[in-house]
């Protein structure tokens, strides 16, 4: 029997909370269990398995992402659009490691759902640099590139390996944009 006013949504809720505040790898559902005050056993009387559970997940790390990245866009175009986003991503990365490691272990997933759900972070990417005049492809070359460059620096500076200079990081993060906005303005007009 399913414990009084333990829902499905309270264990997912419940797992995430436990994702954020002990890390993605110290989750089990032995813990999740724990902190619910259950057996382990009755979980199940609310999620099928644990993949079920960690699709779920998937999908709230997804949806977040995205909702900071189109807030940050919302009324903005071209590099201030650019700029925002960048910001947008990174704070998300700062200041929610664990559900970004989640999103980053996504390609490694078995779920075709989930596959399909993770590009939806790449949308708000897209609708950016749609105020740049770039082909399709120039825009998913340059999508890639731009993630490639945010979450490069996320995880430098995560690694400790910006405490070398007395430079401000996030100035360099910012220098890192405008450089990547100064590739989008030469590679507008030029059709591939």
């Amino acid at each position: 029997m399913a414990r009084r006013g333990l829902t499905r949504e309270r264990v997912v809720k419940a797992a995430i909370e436990l994702i954020e505040d002990e890390g993605l790898h110290s989750f089990s559902l032995r813990e999740l269990a724990g902190r619910l005050h259950i057996k382990a056993a009755s979980l199940y009387n609310h999620i099928k398995n644990i993949d079920e559970l960690q699709t779920e997940i998937g999908f709230y790390a997804i949806s977040e992402l995205k909702r900071a990245e189109t807030e940050a866009i919302a009324g903005k175009s071209r590099e201030k659009a650019v700029e925002a986003l960048a910001e947008a991503y990174r704070d998300f990365g700062k200041s929610r490691p664990e559900l970004y490691k989640v999103i980053l272990s996504l390609p490694m997933v078995k779920n075709d759902a989930l596959q399909t759900a993770a590009g939806d972070i790449v949308e708000p990417i897209m609708t950016a640099l749609g105020g740049y005049g770039l082909s399709t492809t120039q825009k998913m070359h340059l999508q890639r590139v731009l993630r490639s460059v945010m979450h490069g620096f996320i995880s430098q500076e995560e690694a400790g390996c910006f405490r070398h200079f007395p430079v401000d990081v996030s100035d360099s993060y910012r220098e890192a944009i405008r450089g990547f906005i100064l590739l989008i303005e030469n590679s507008e007009g030029e059709r591939t």
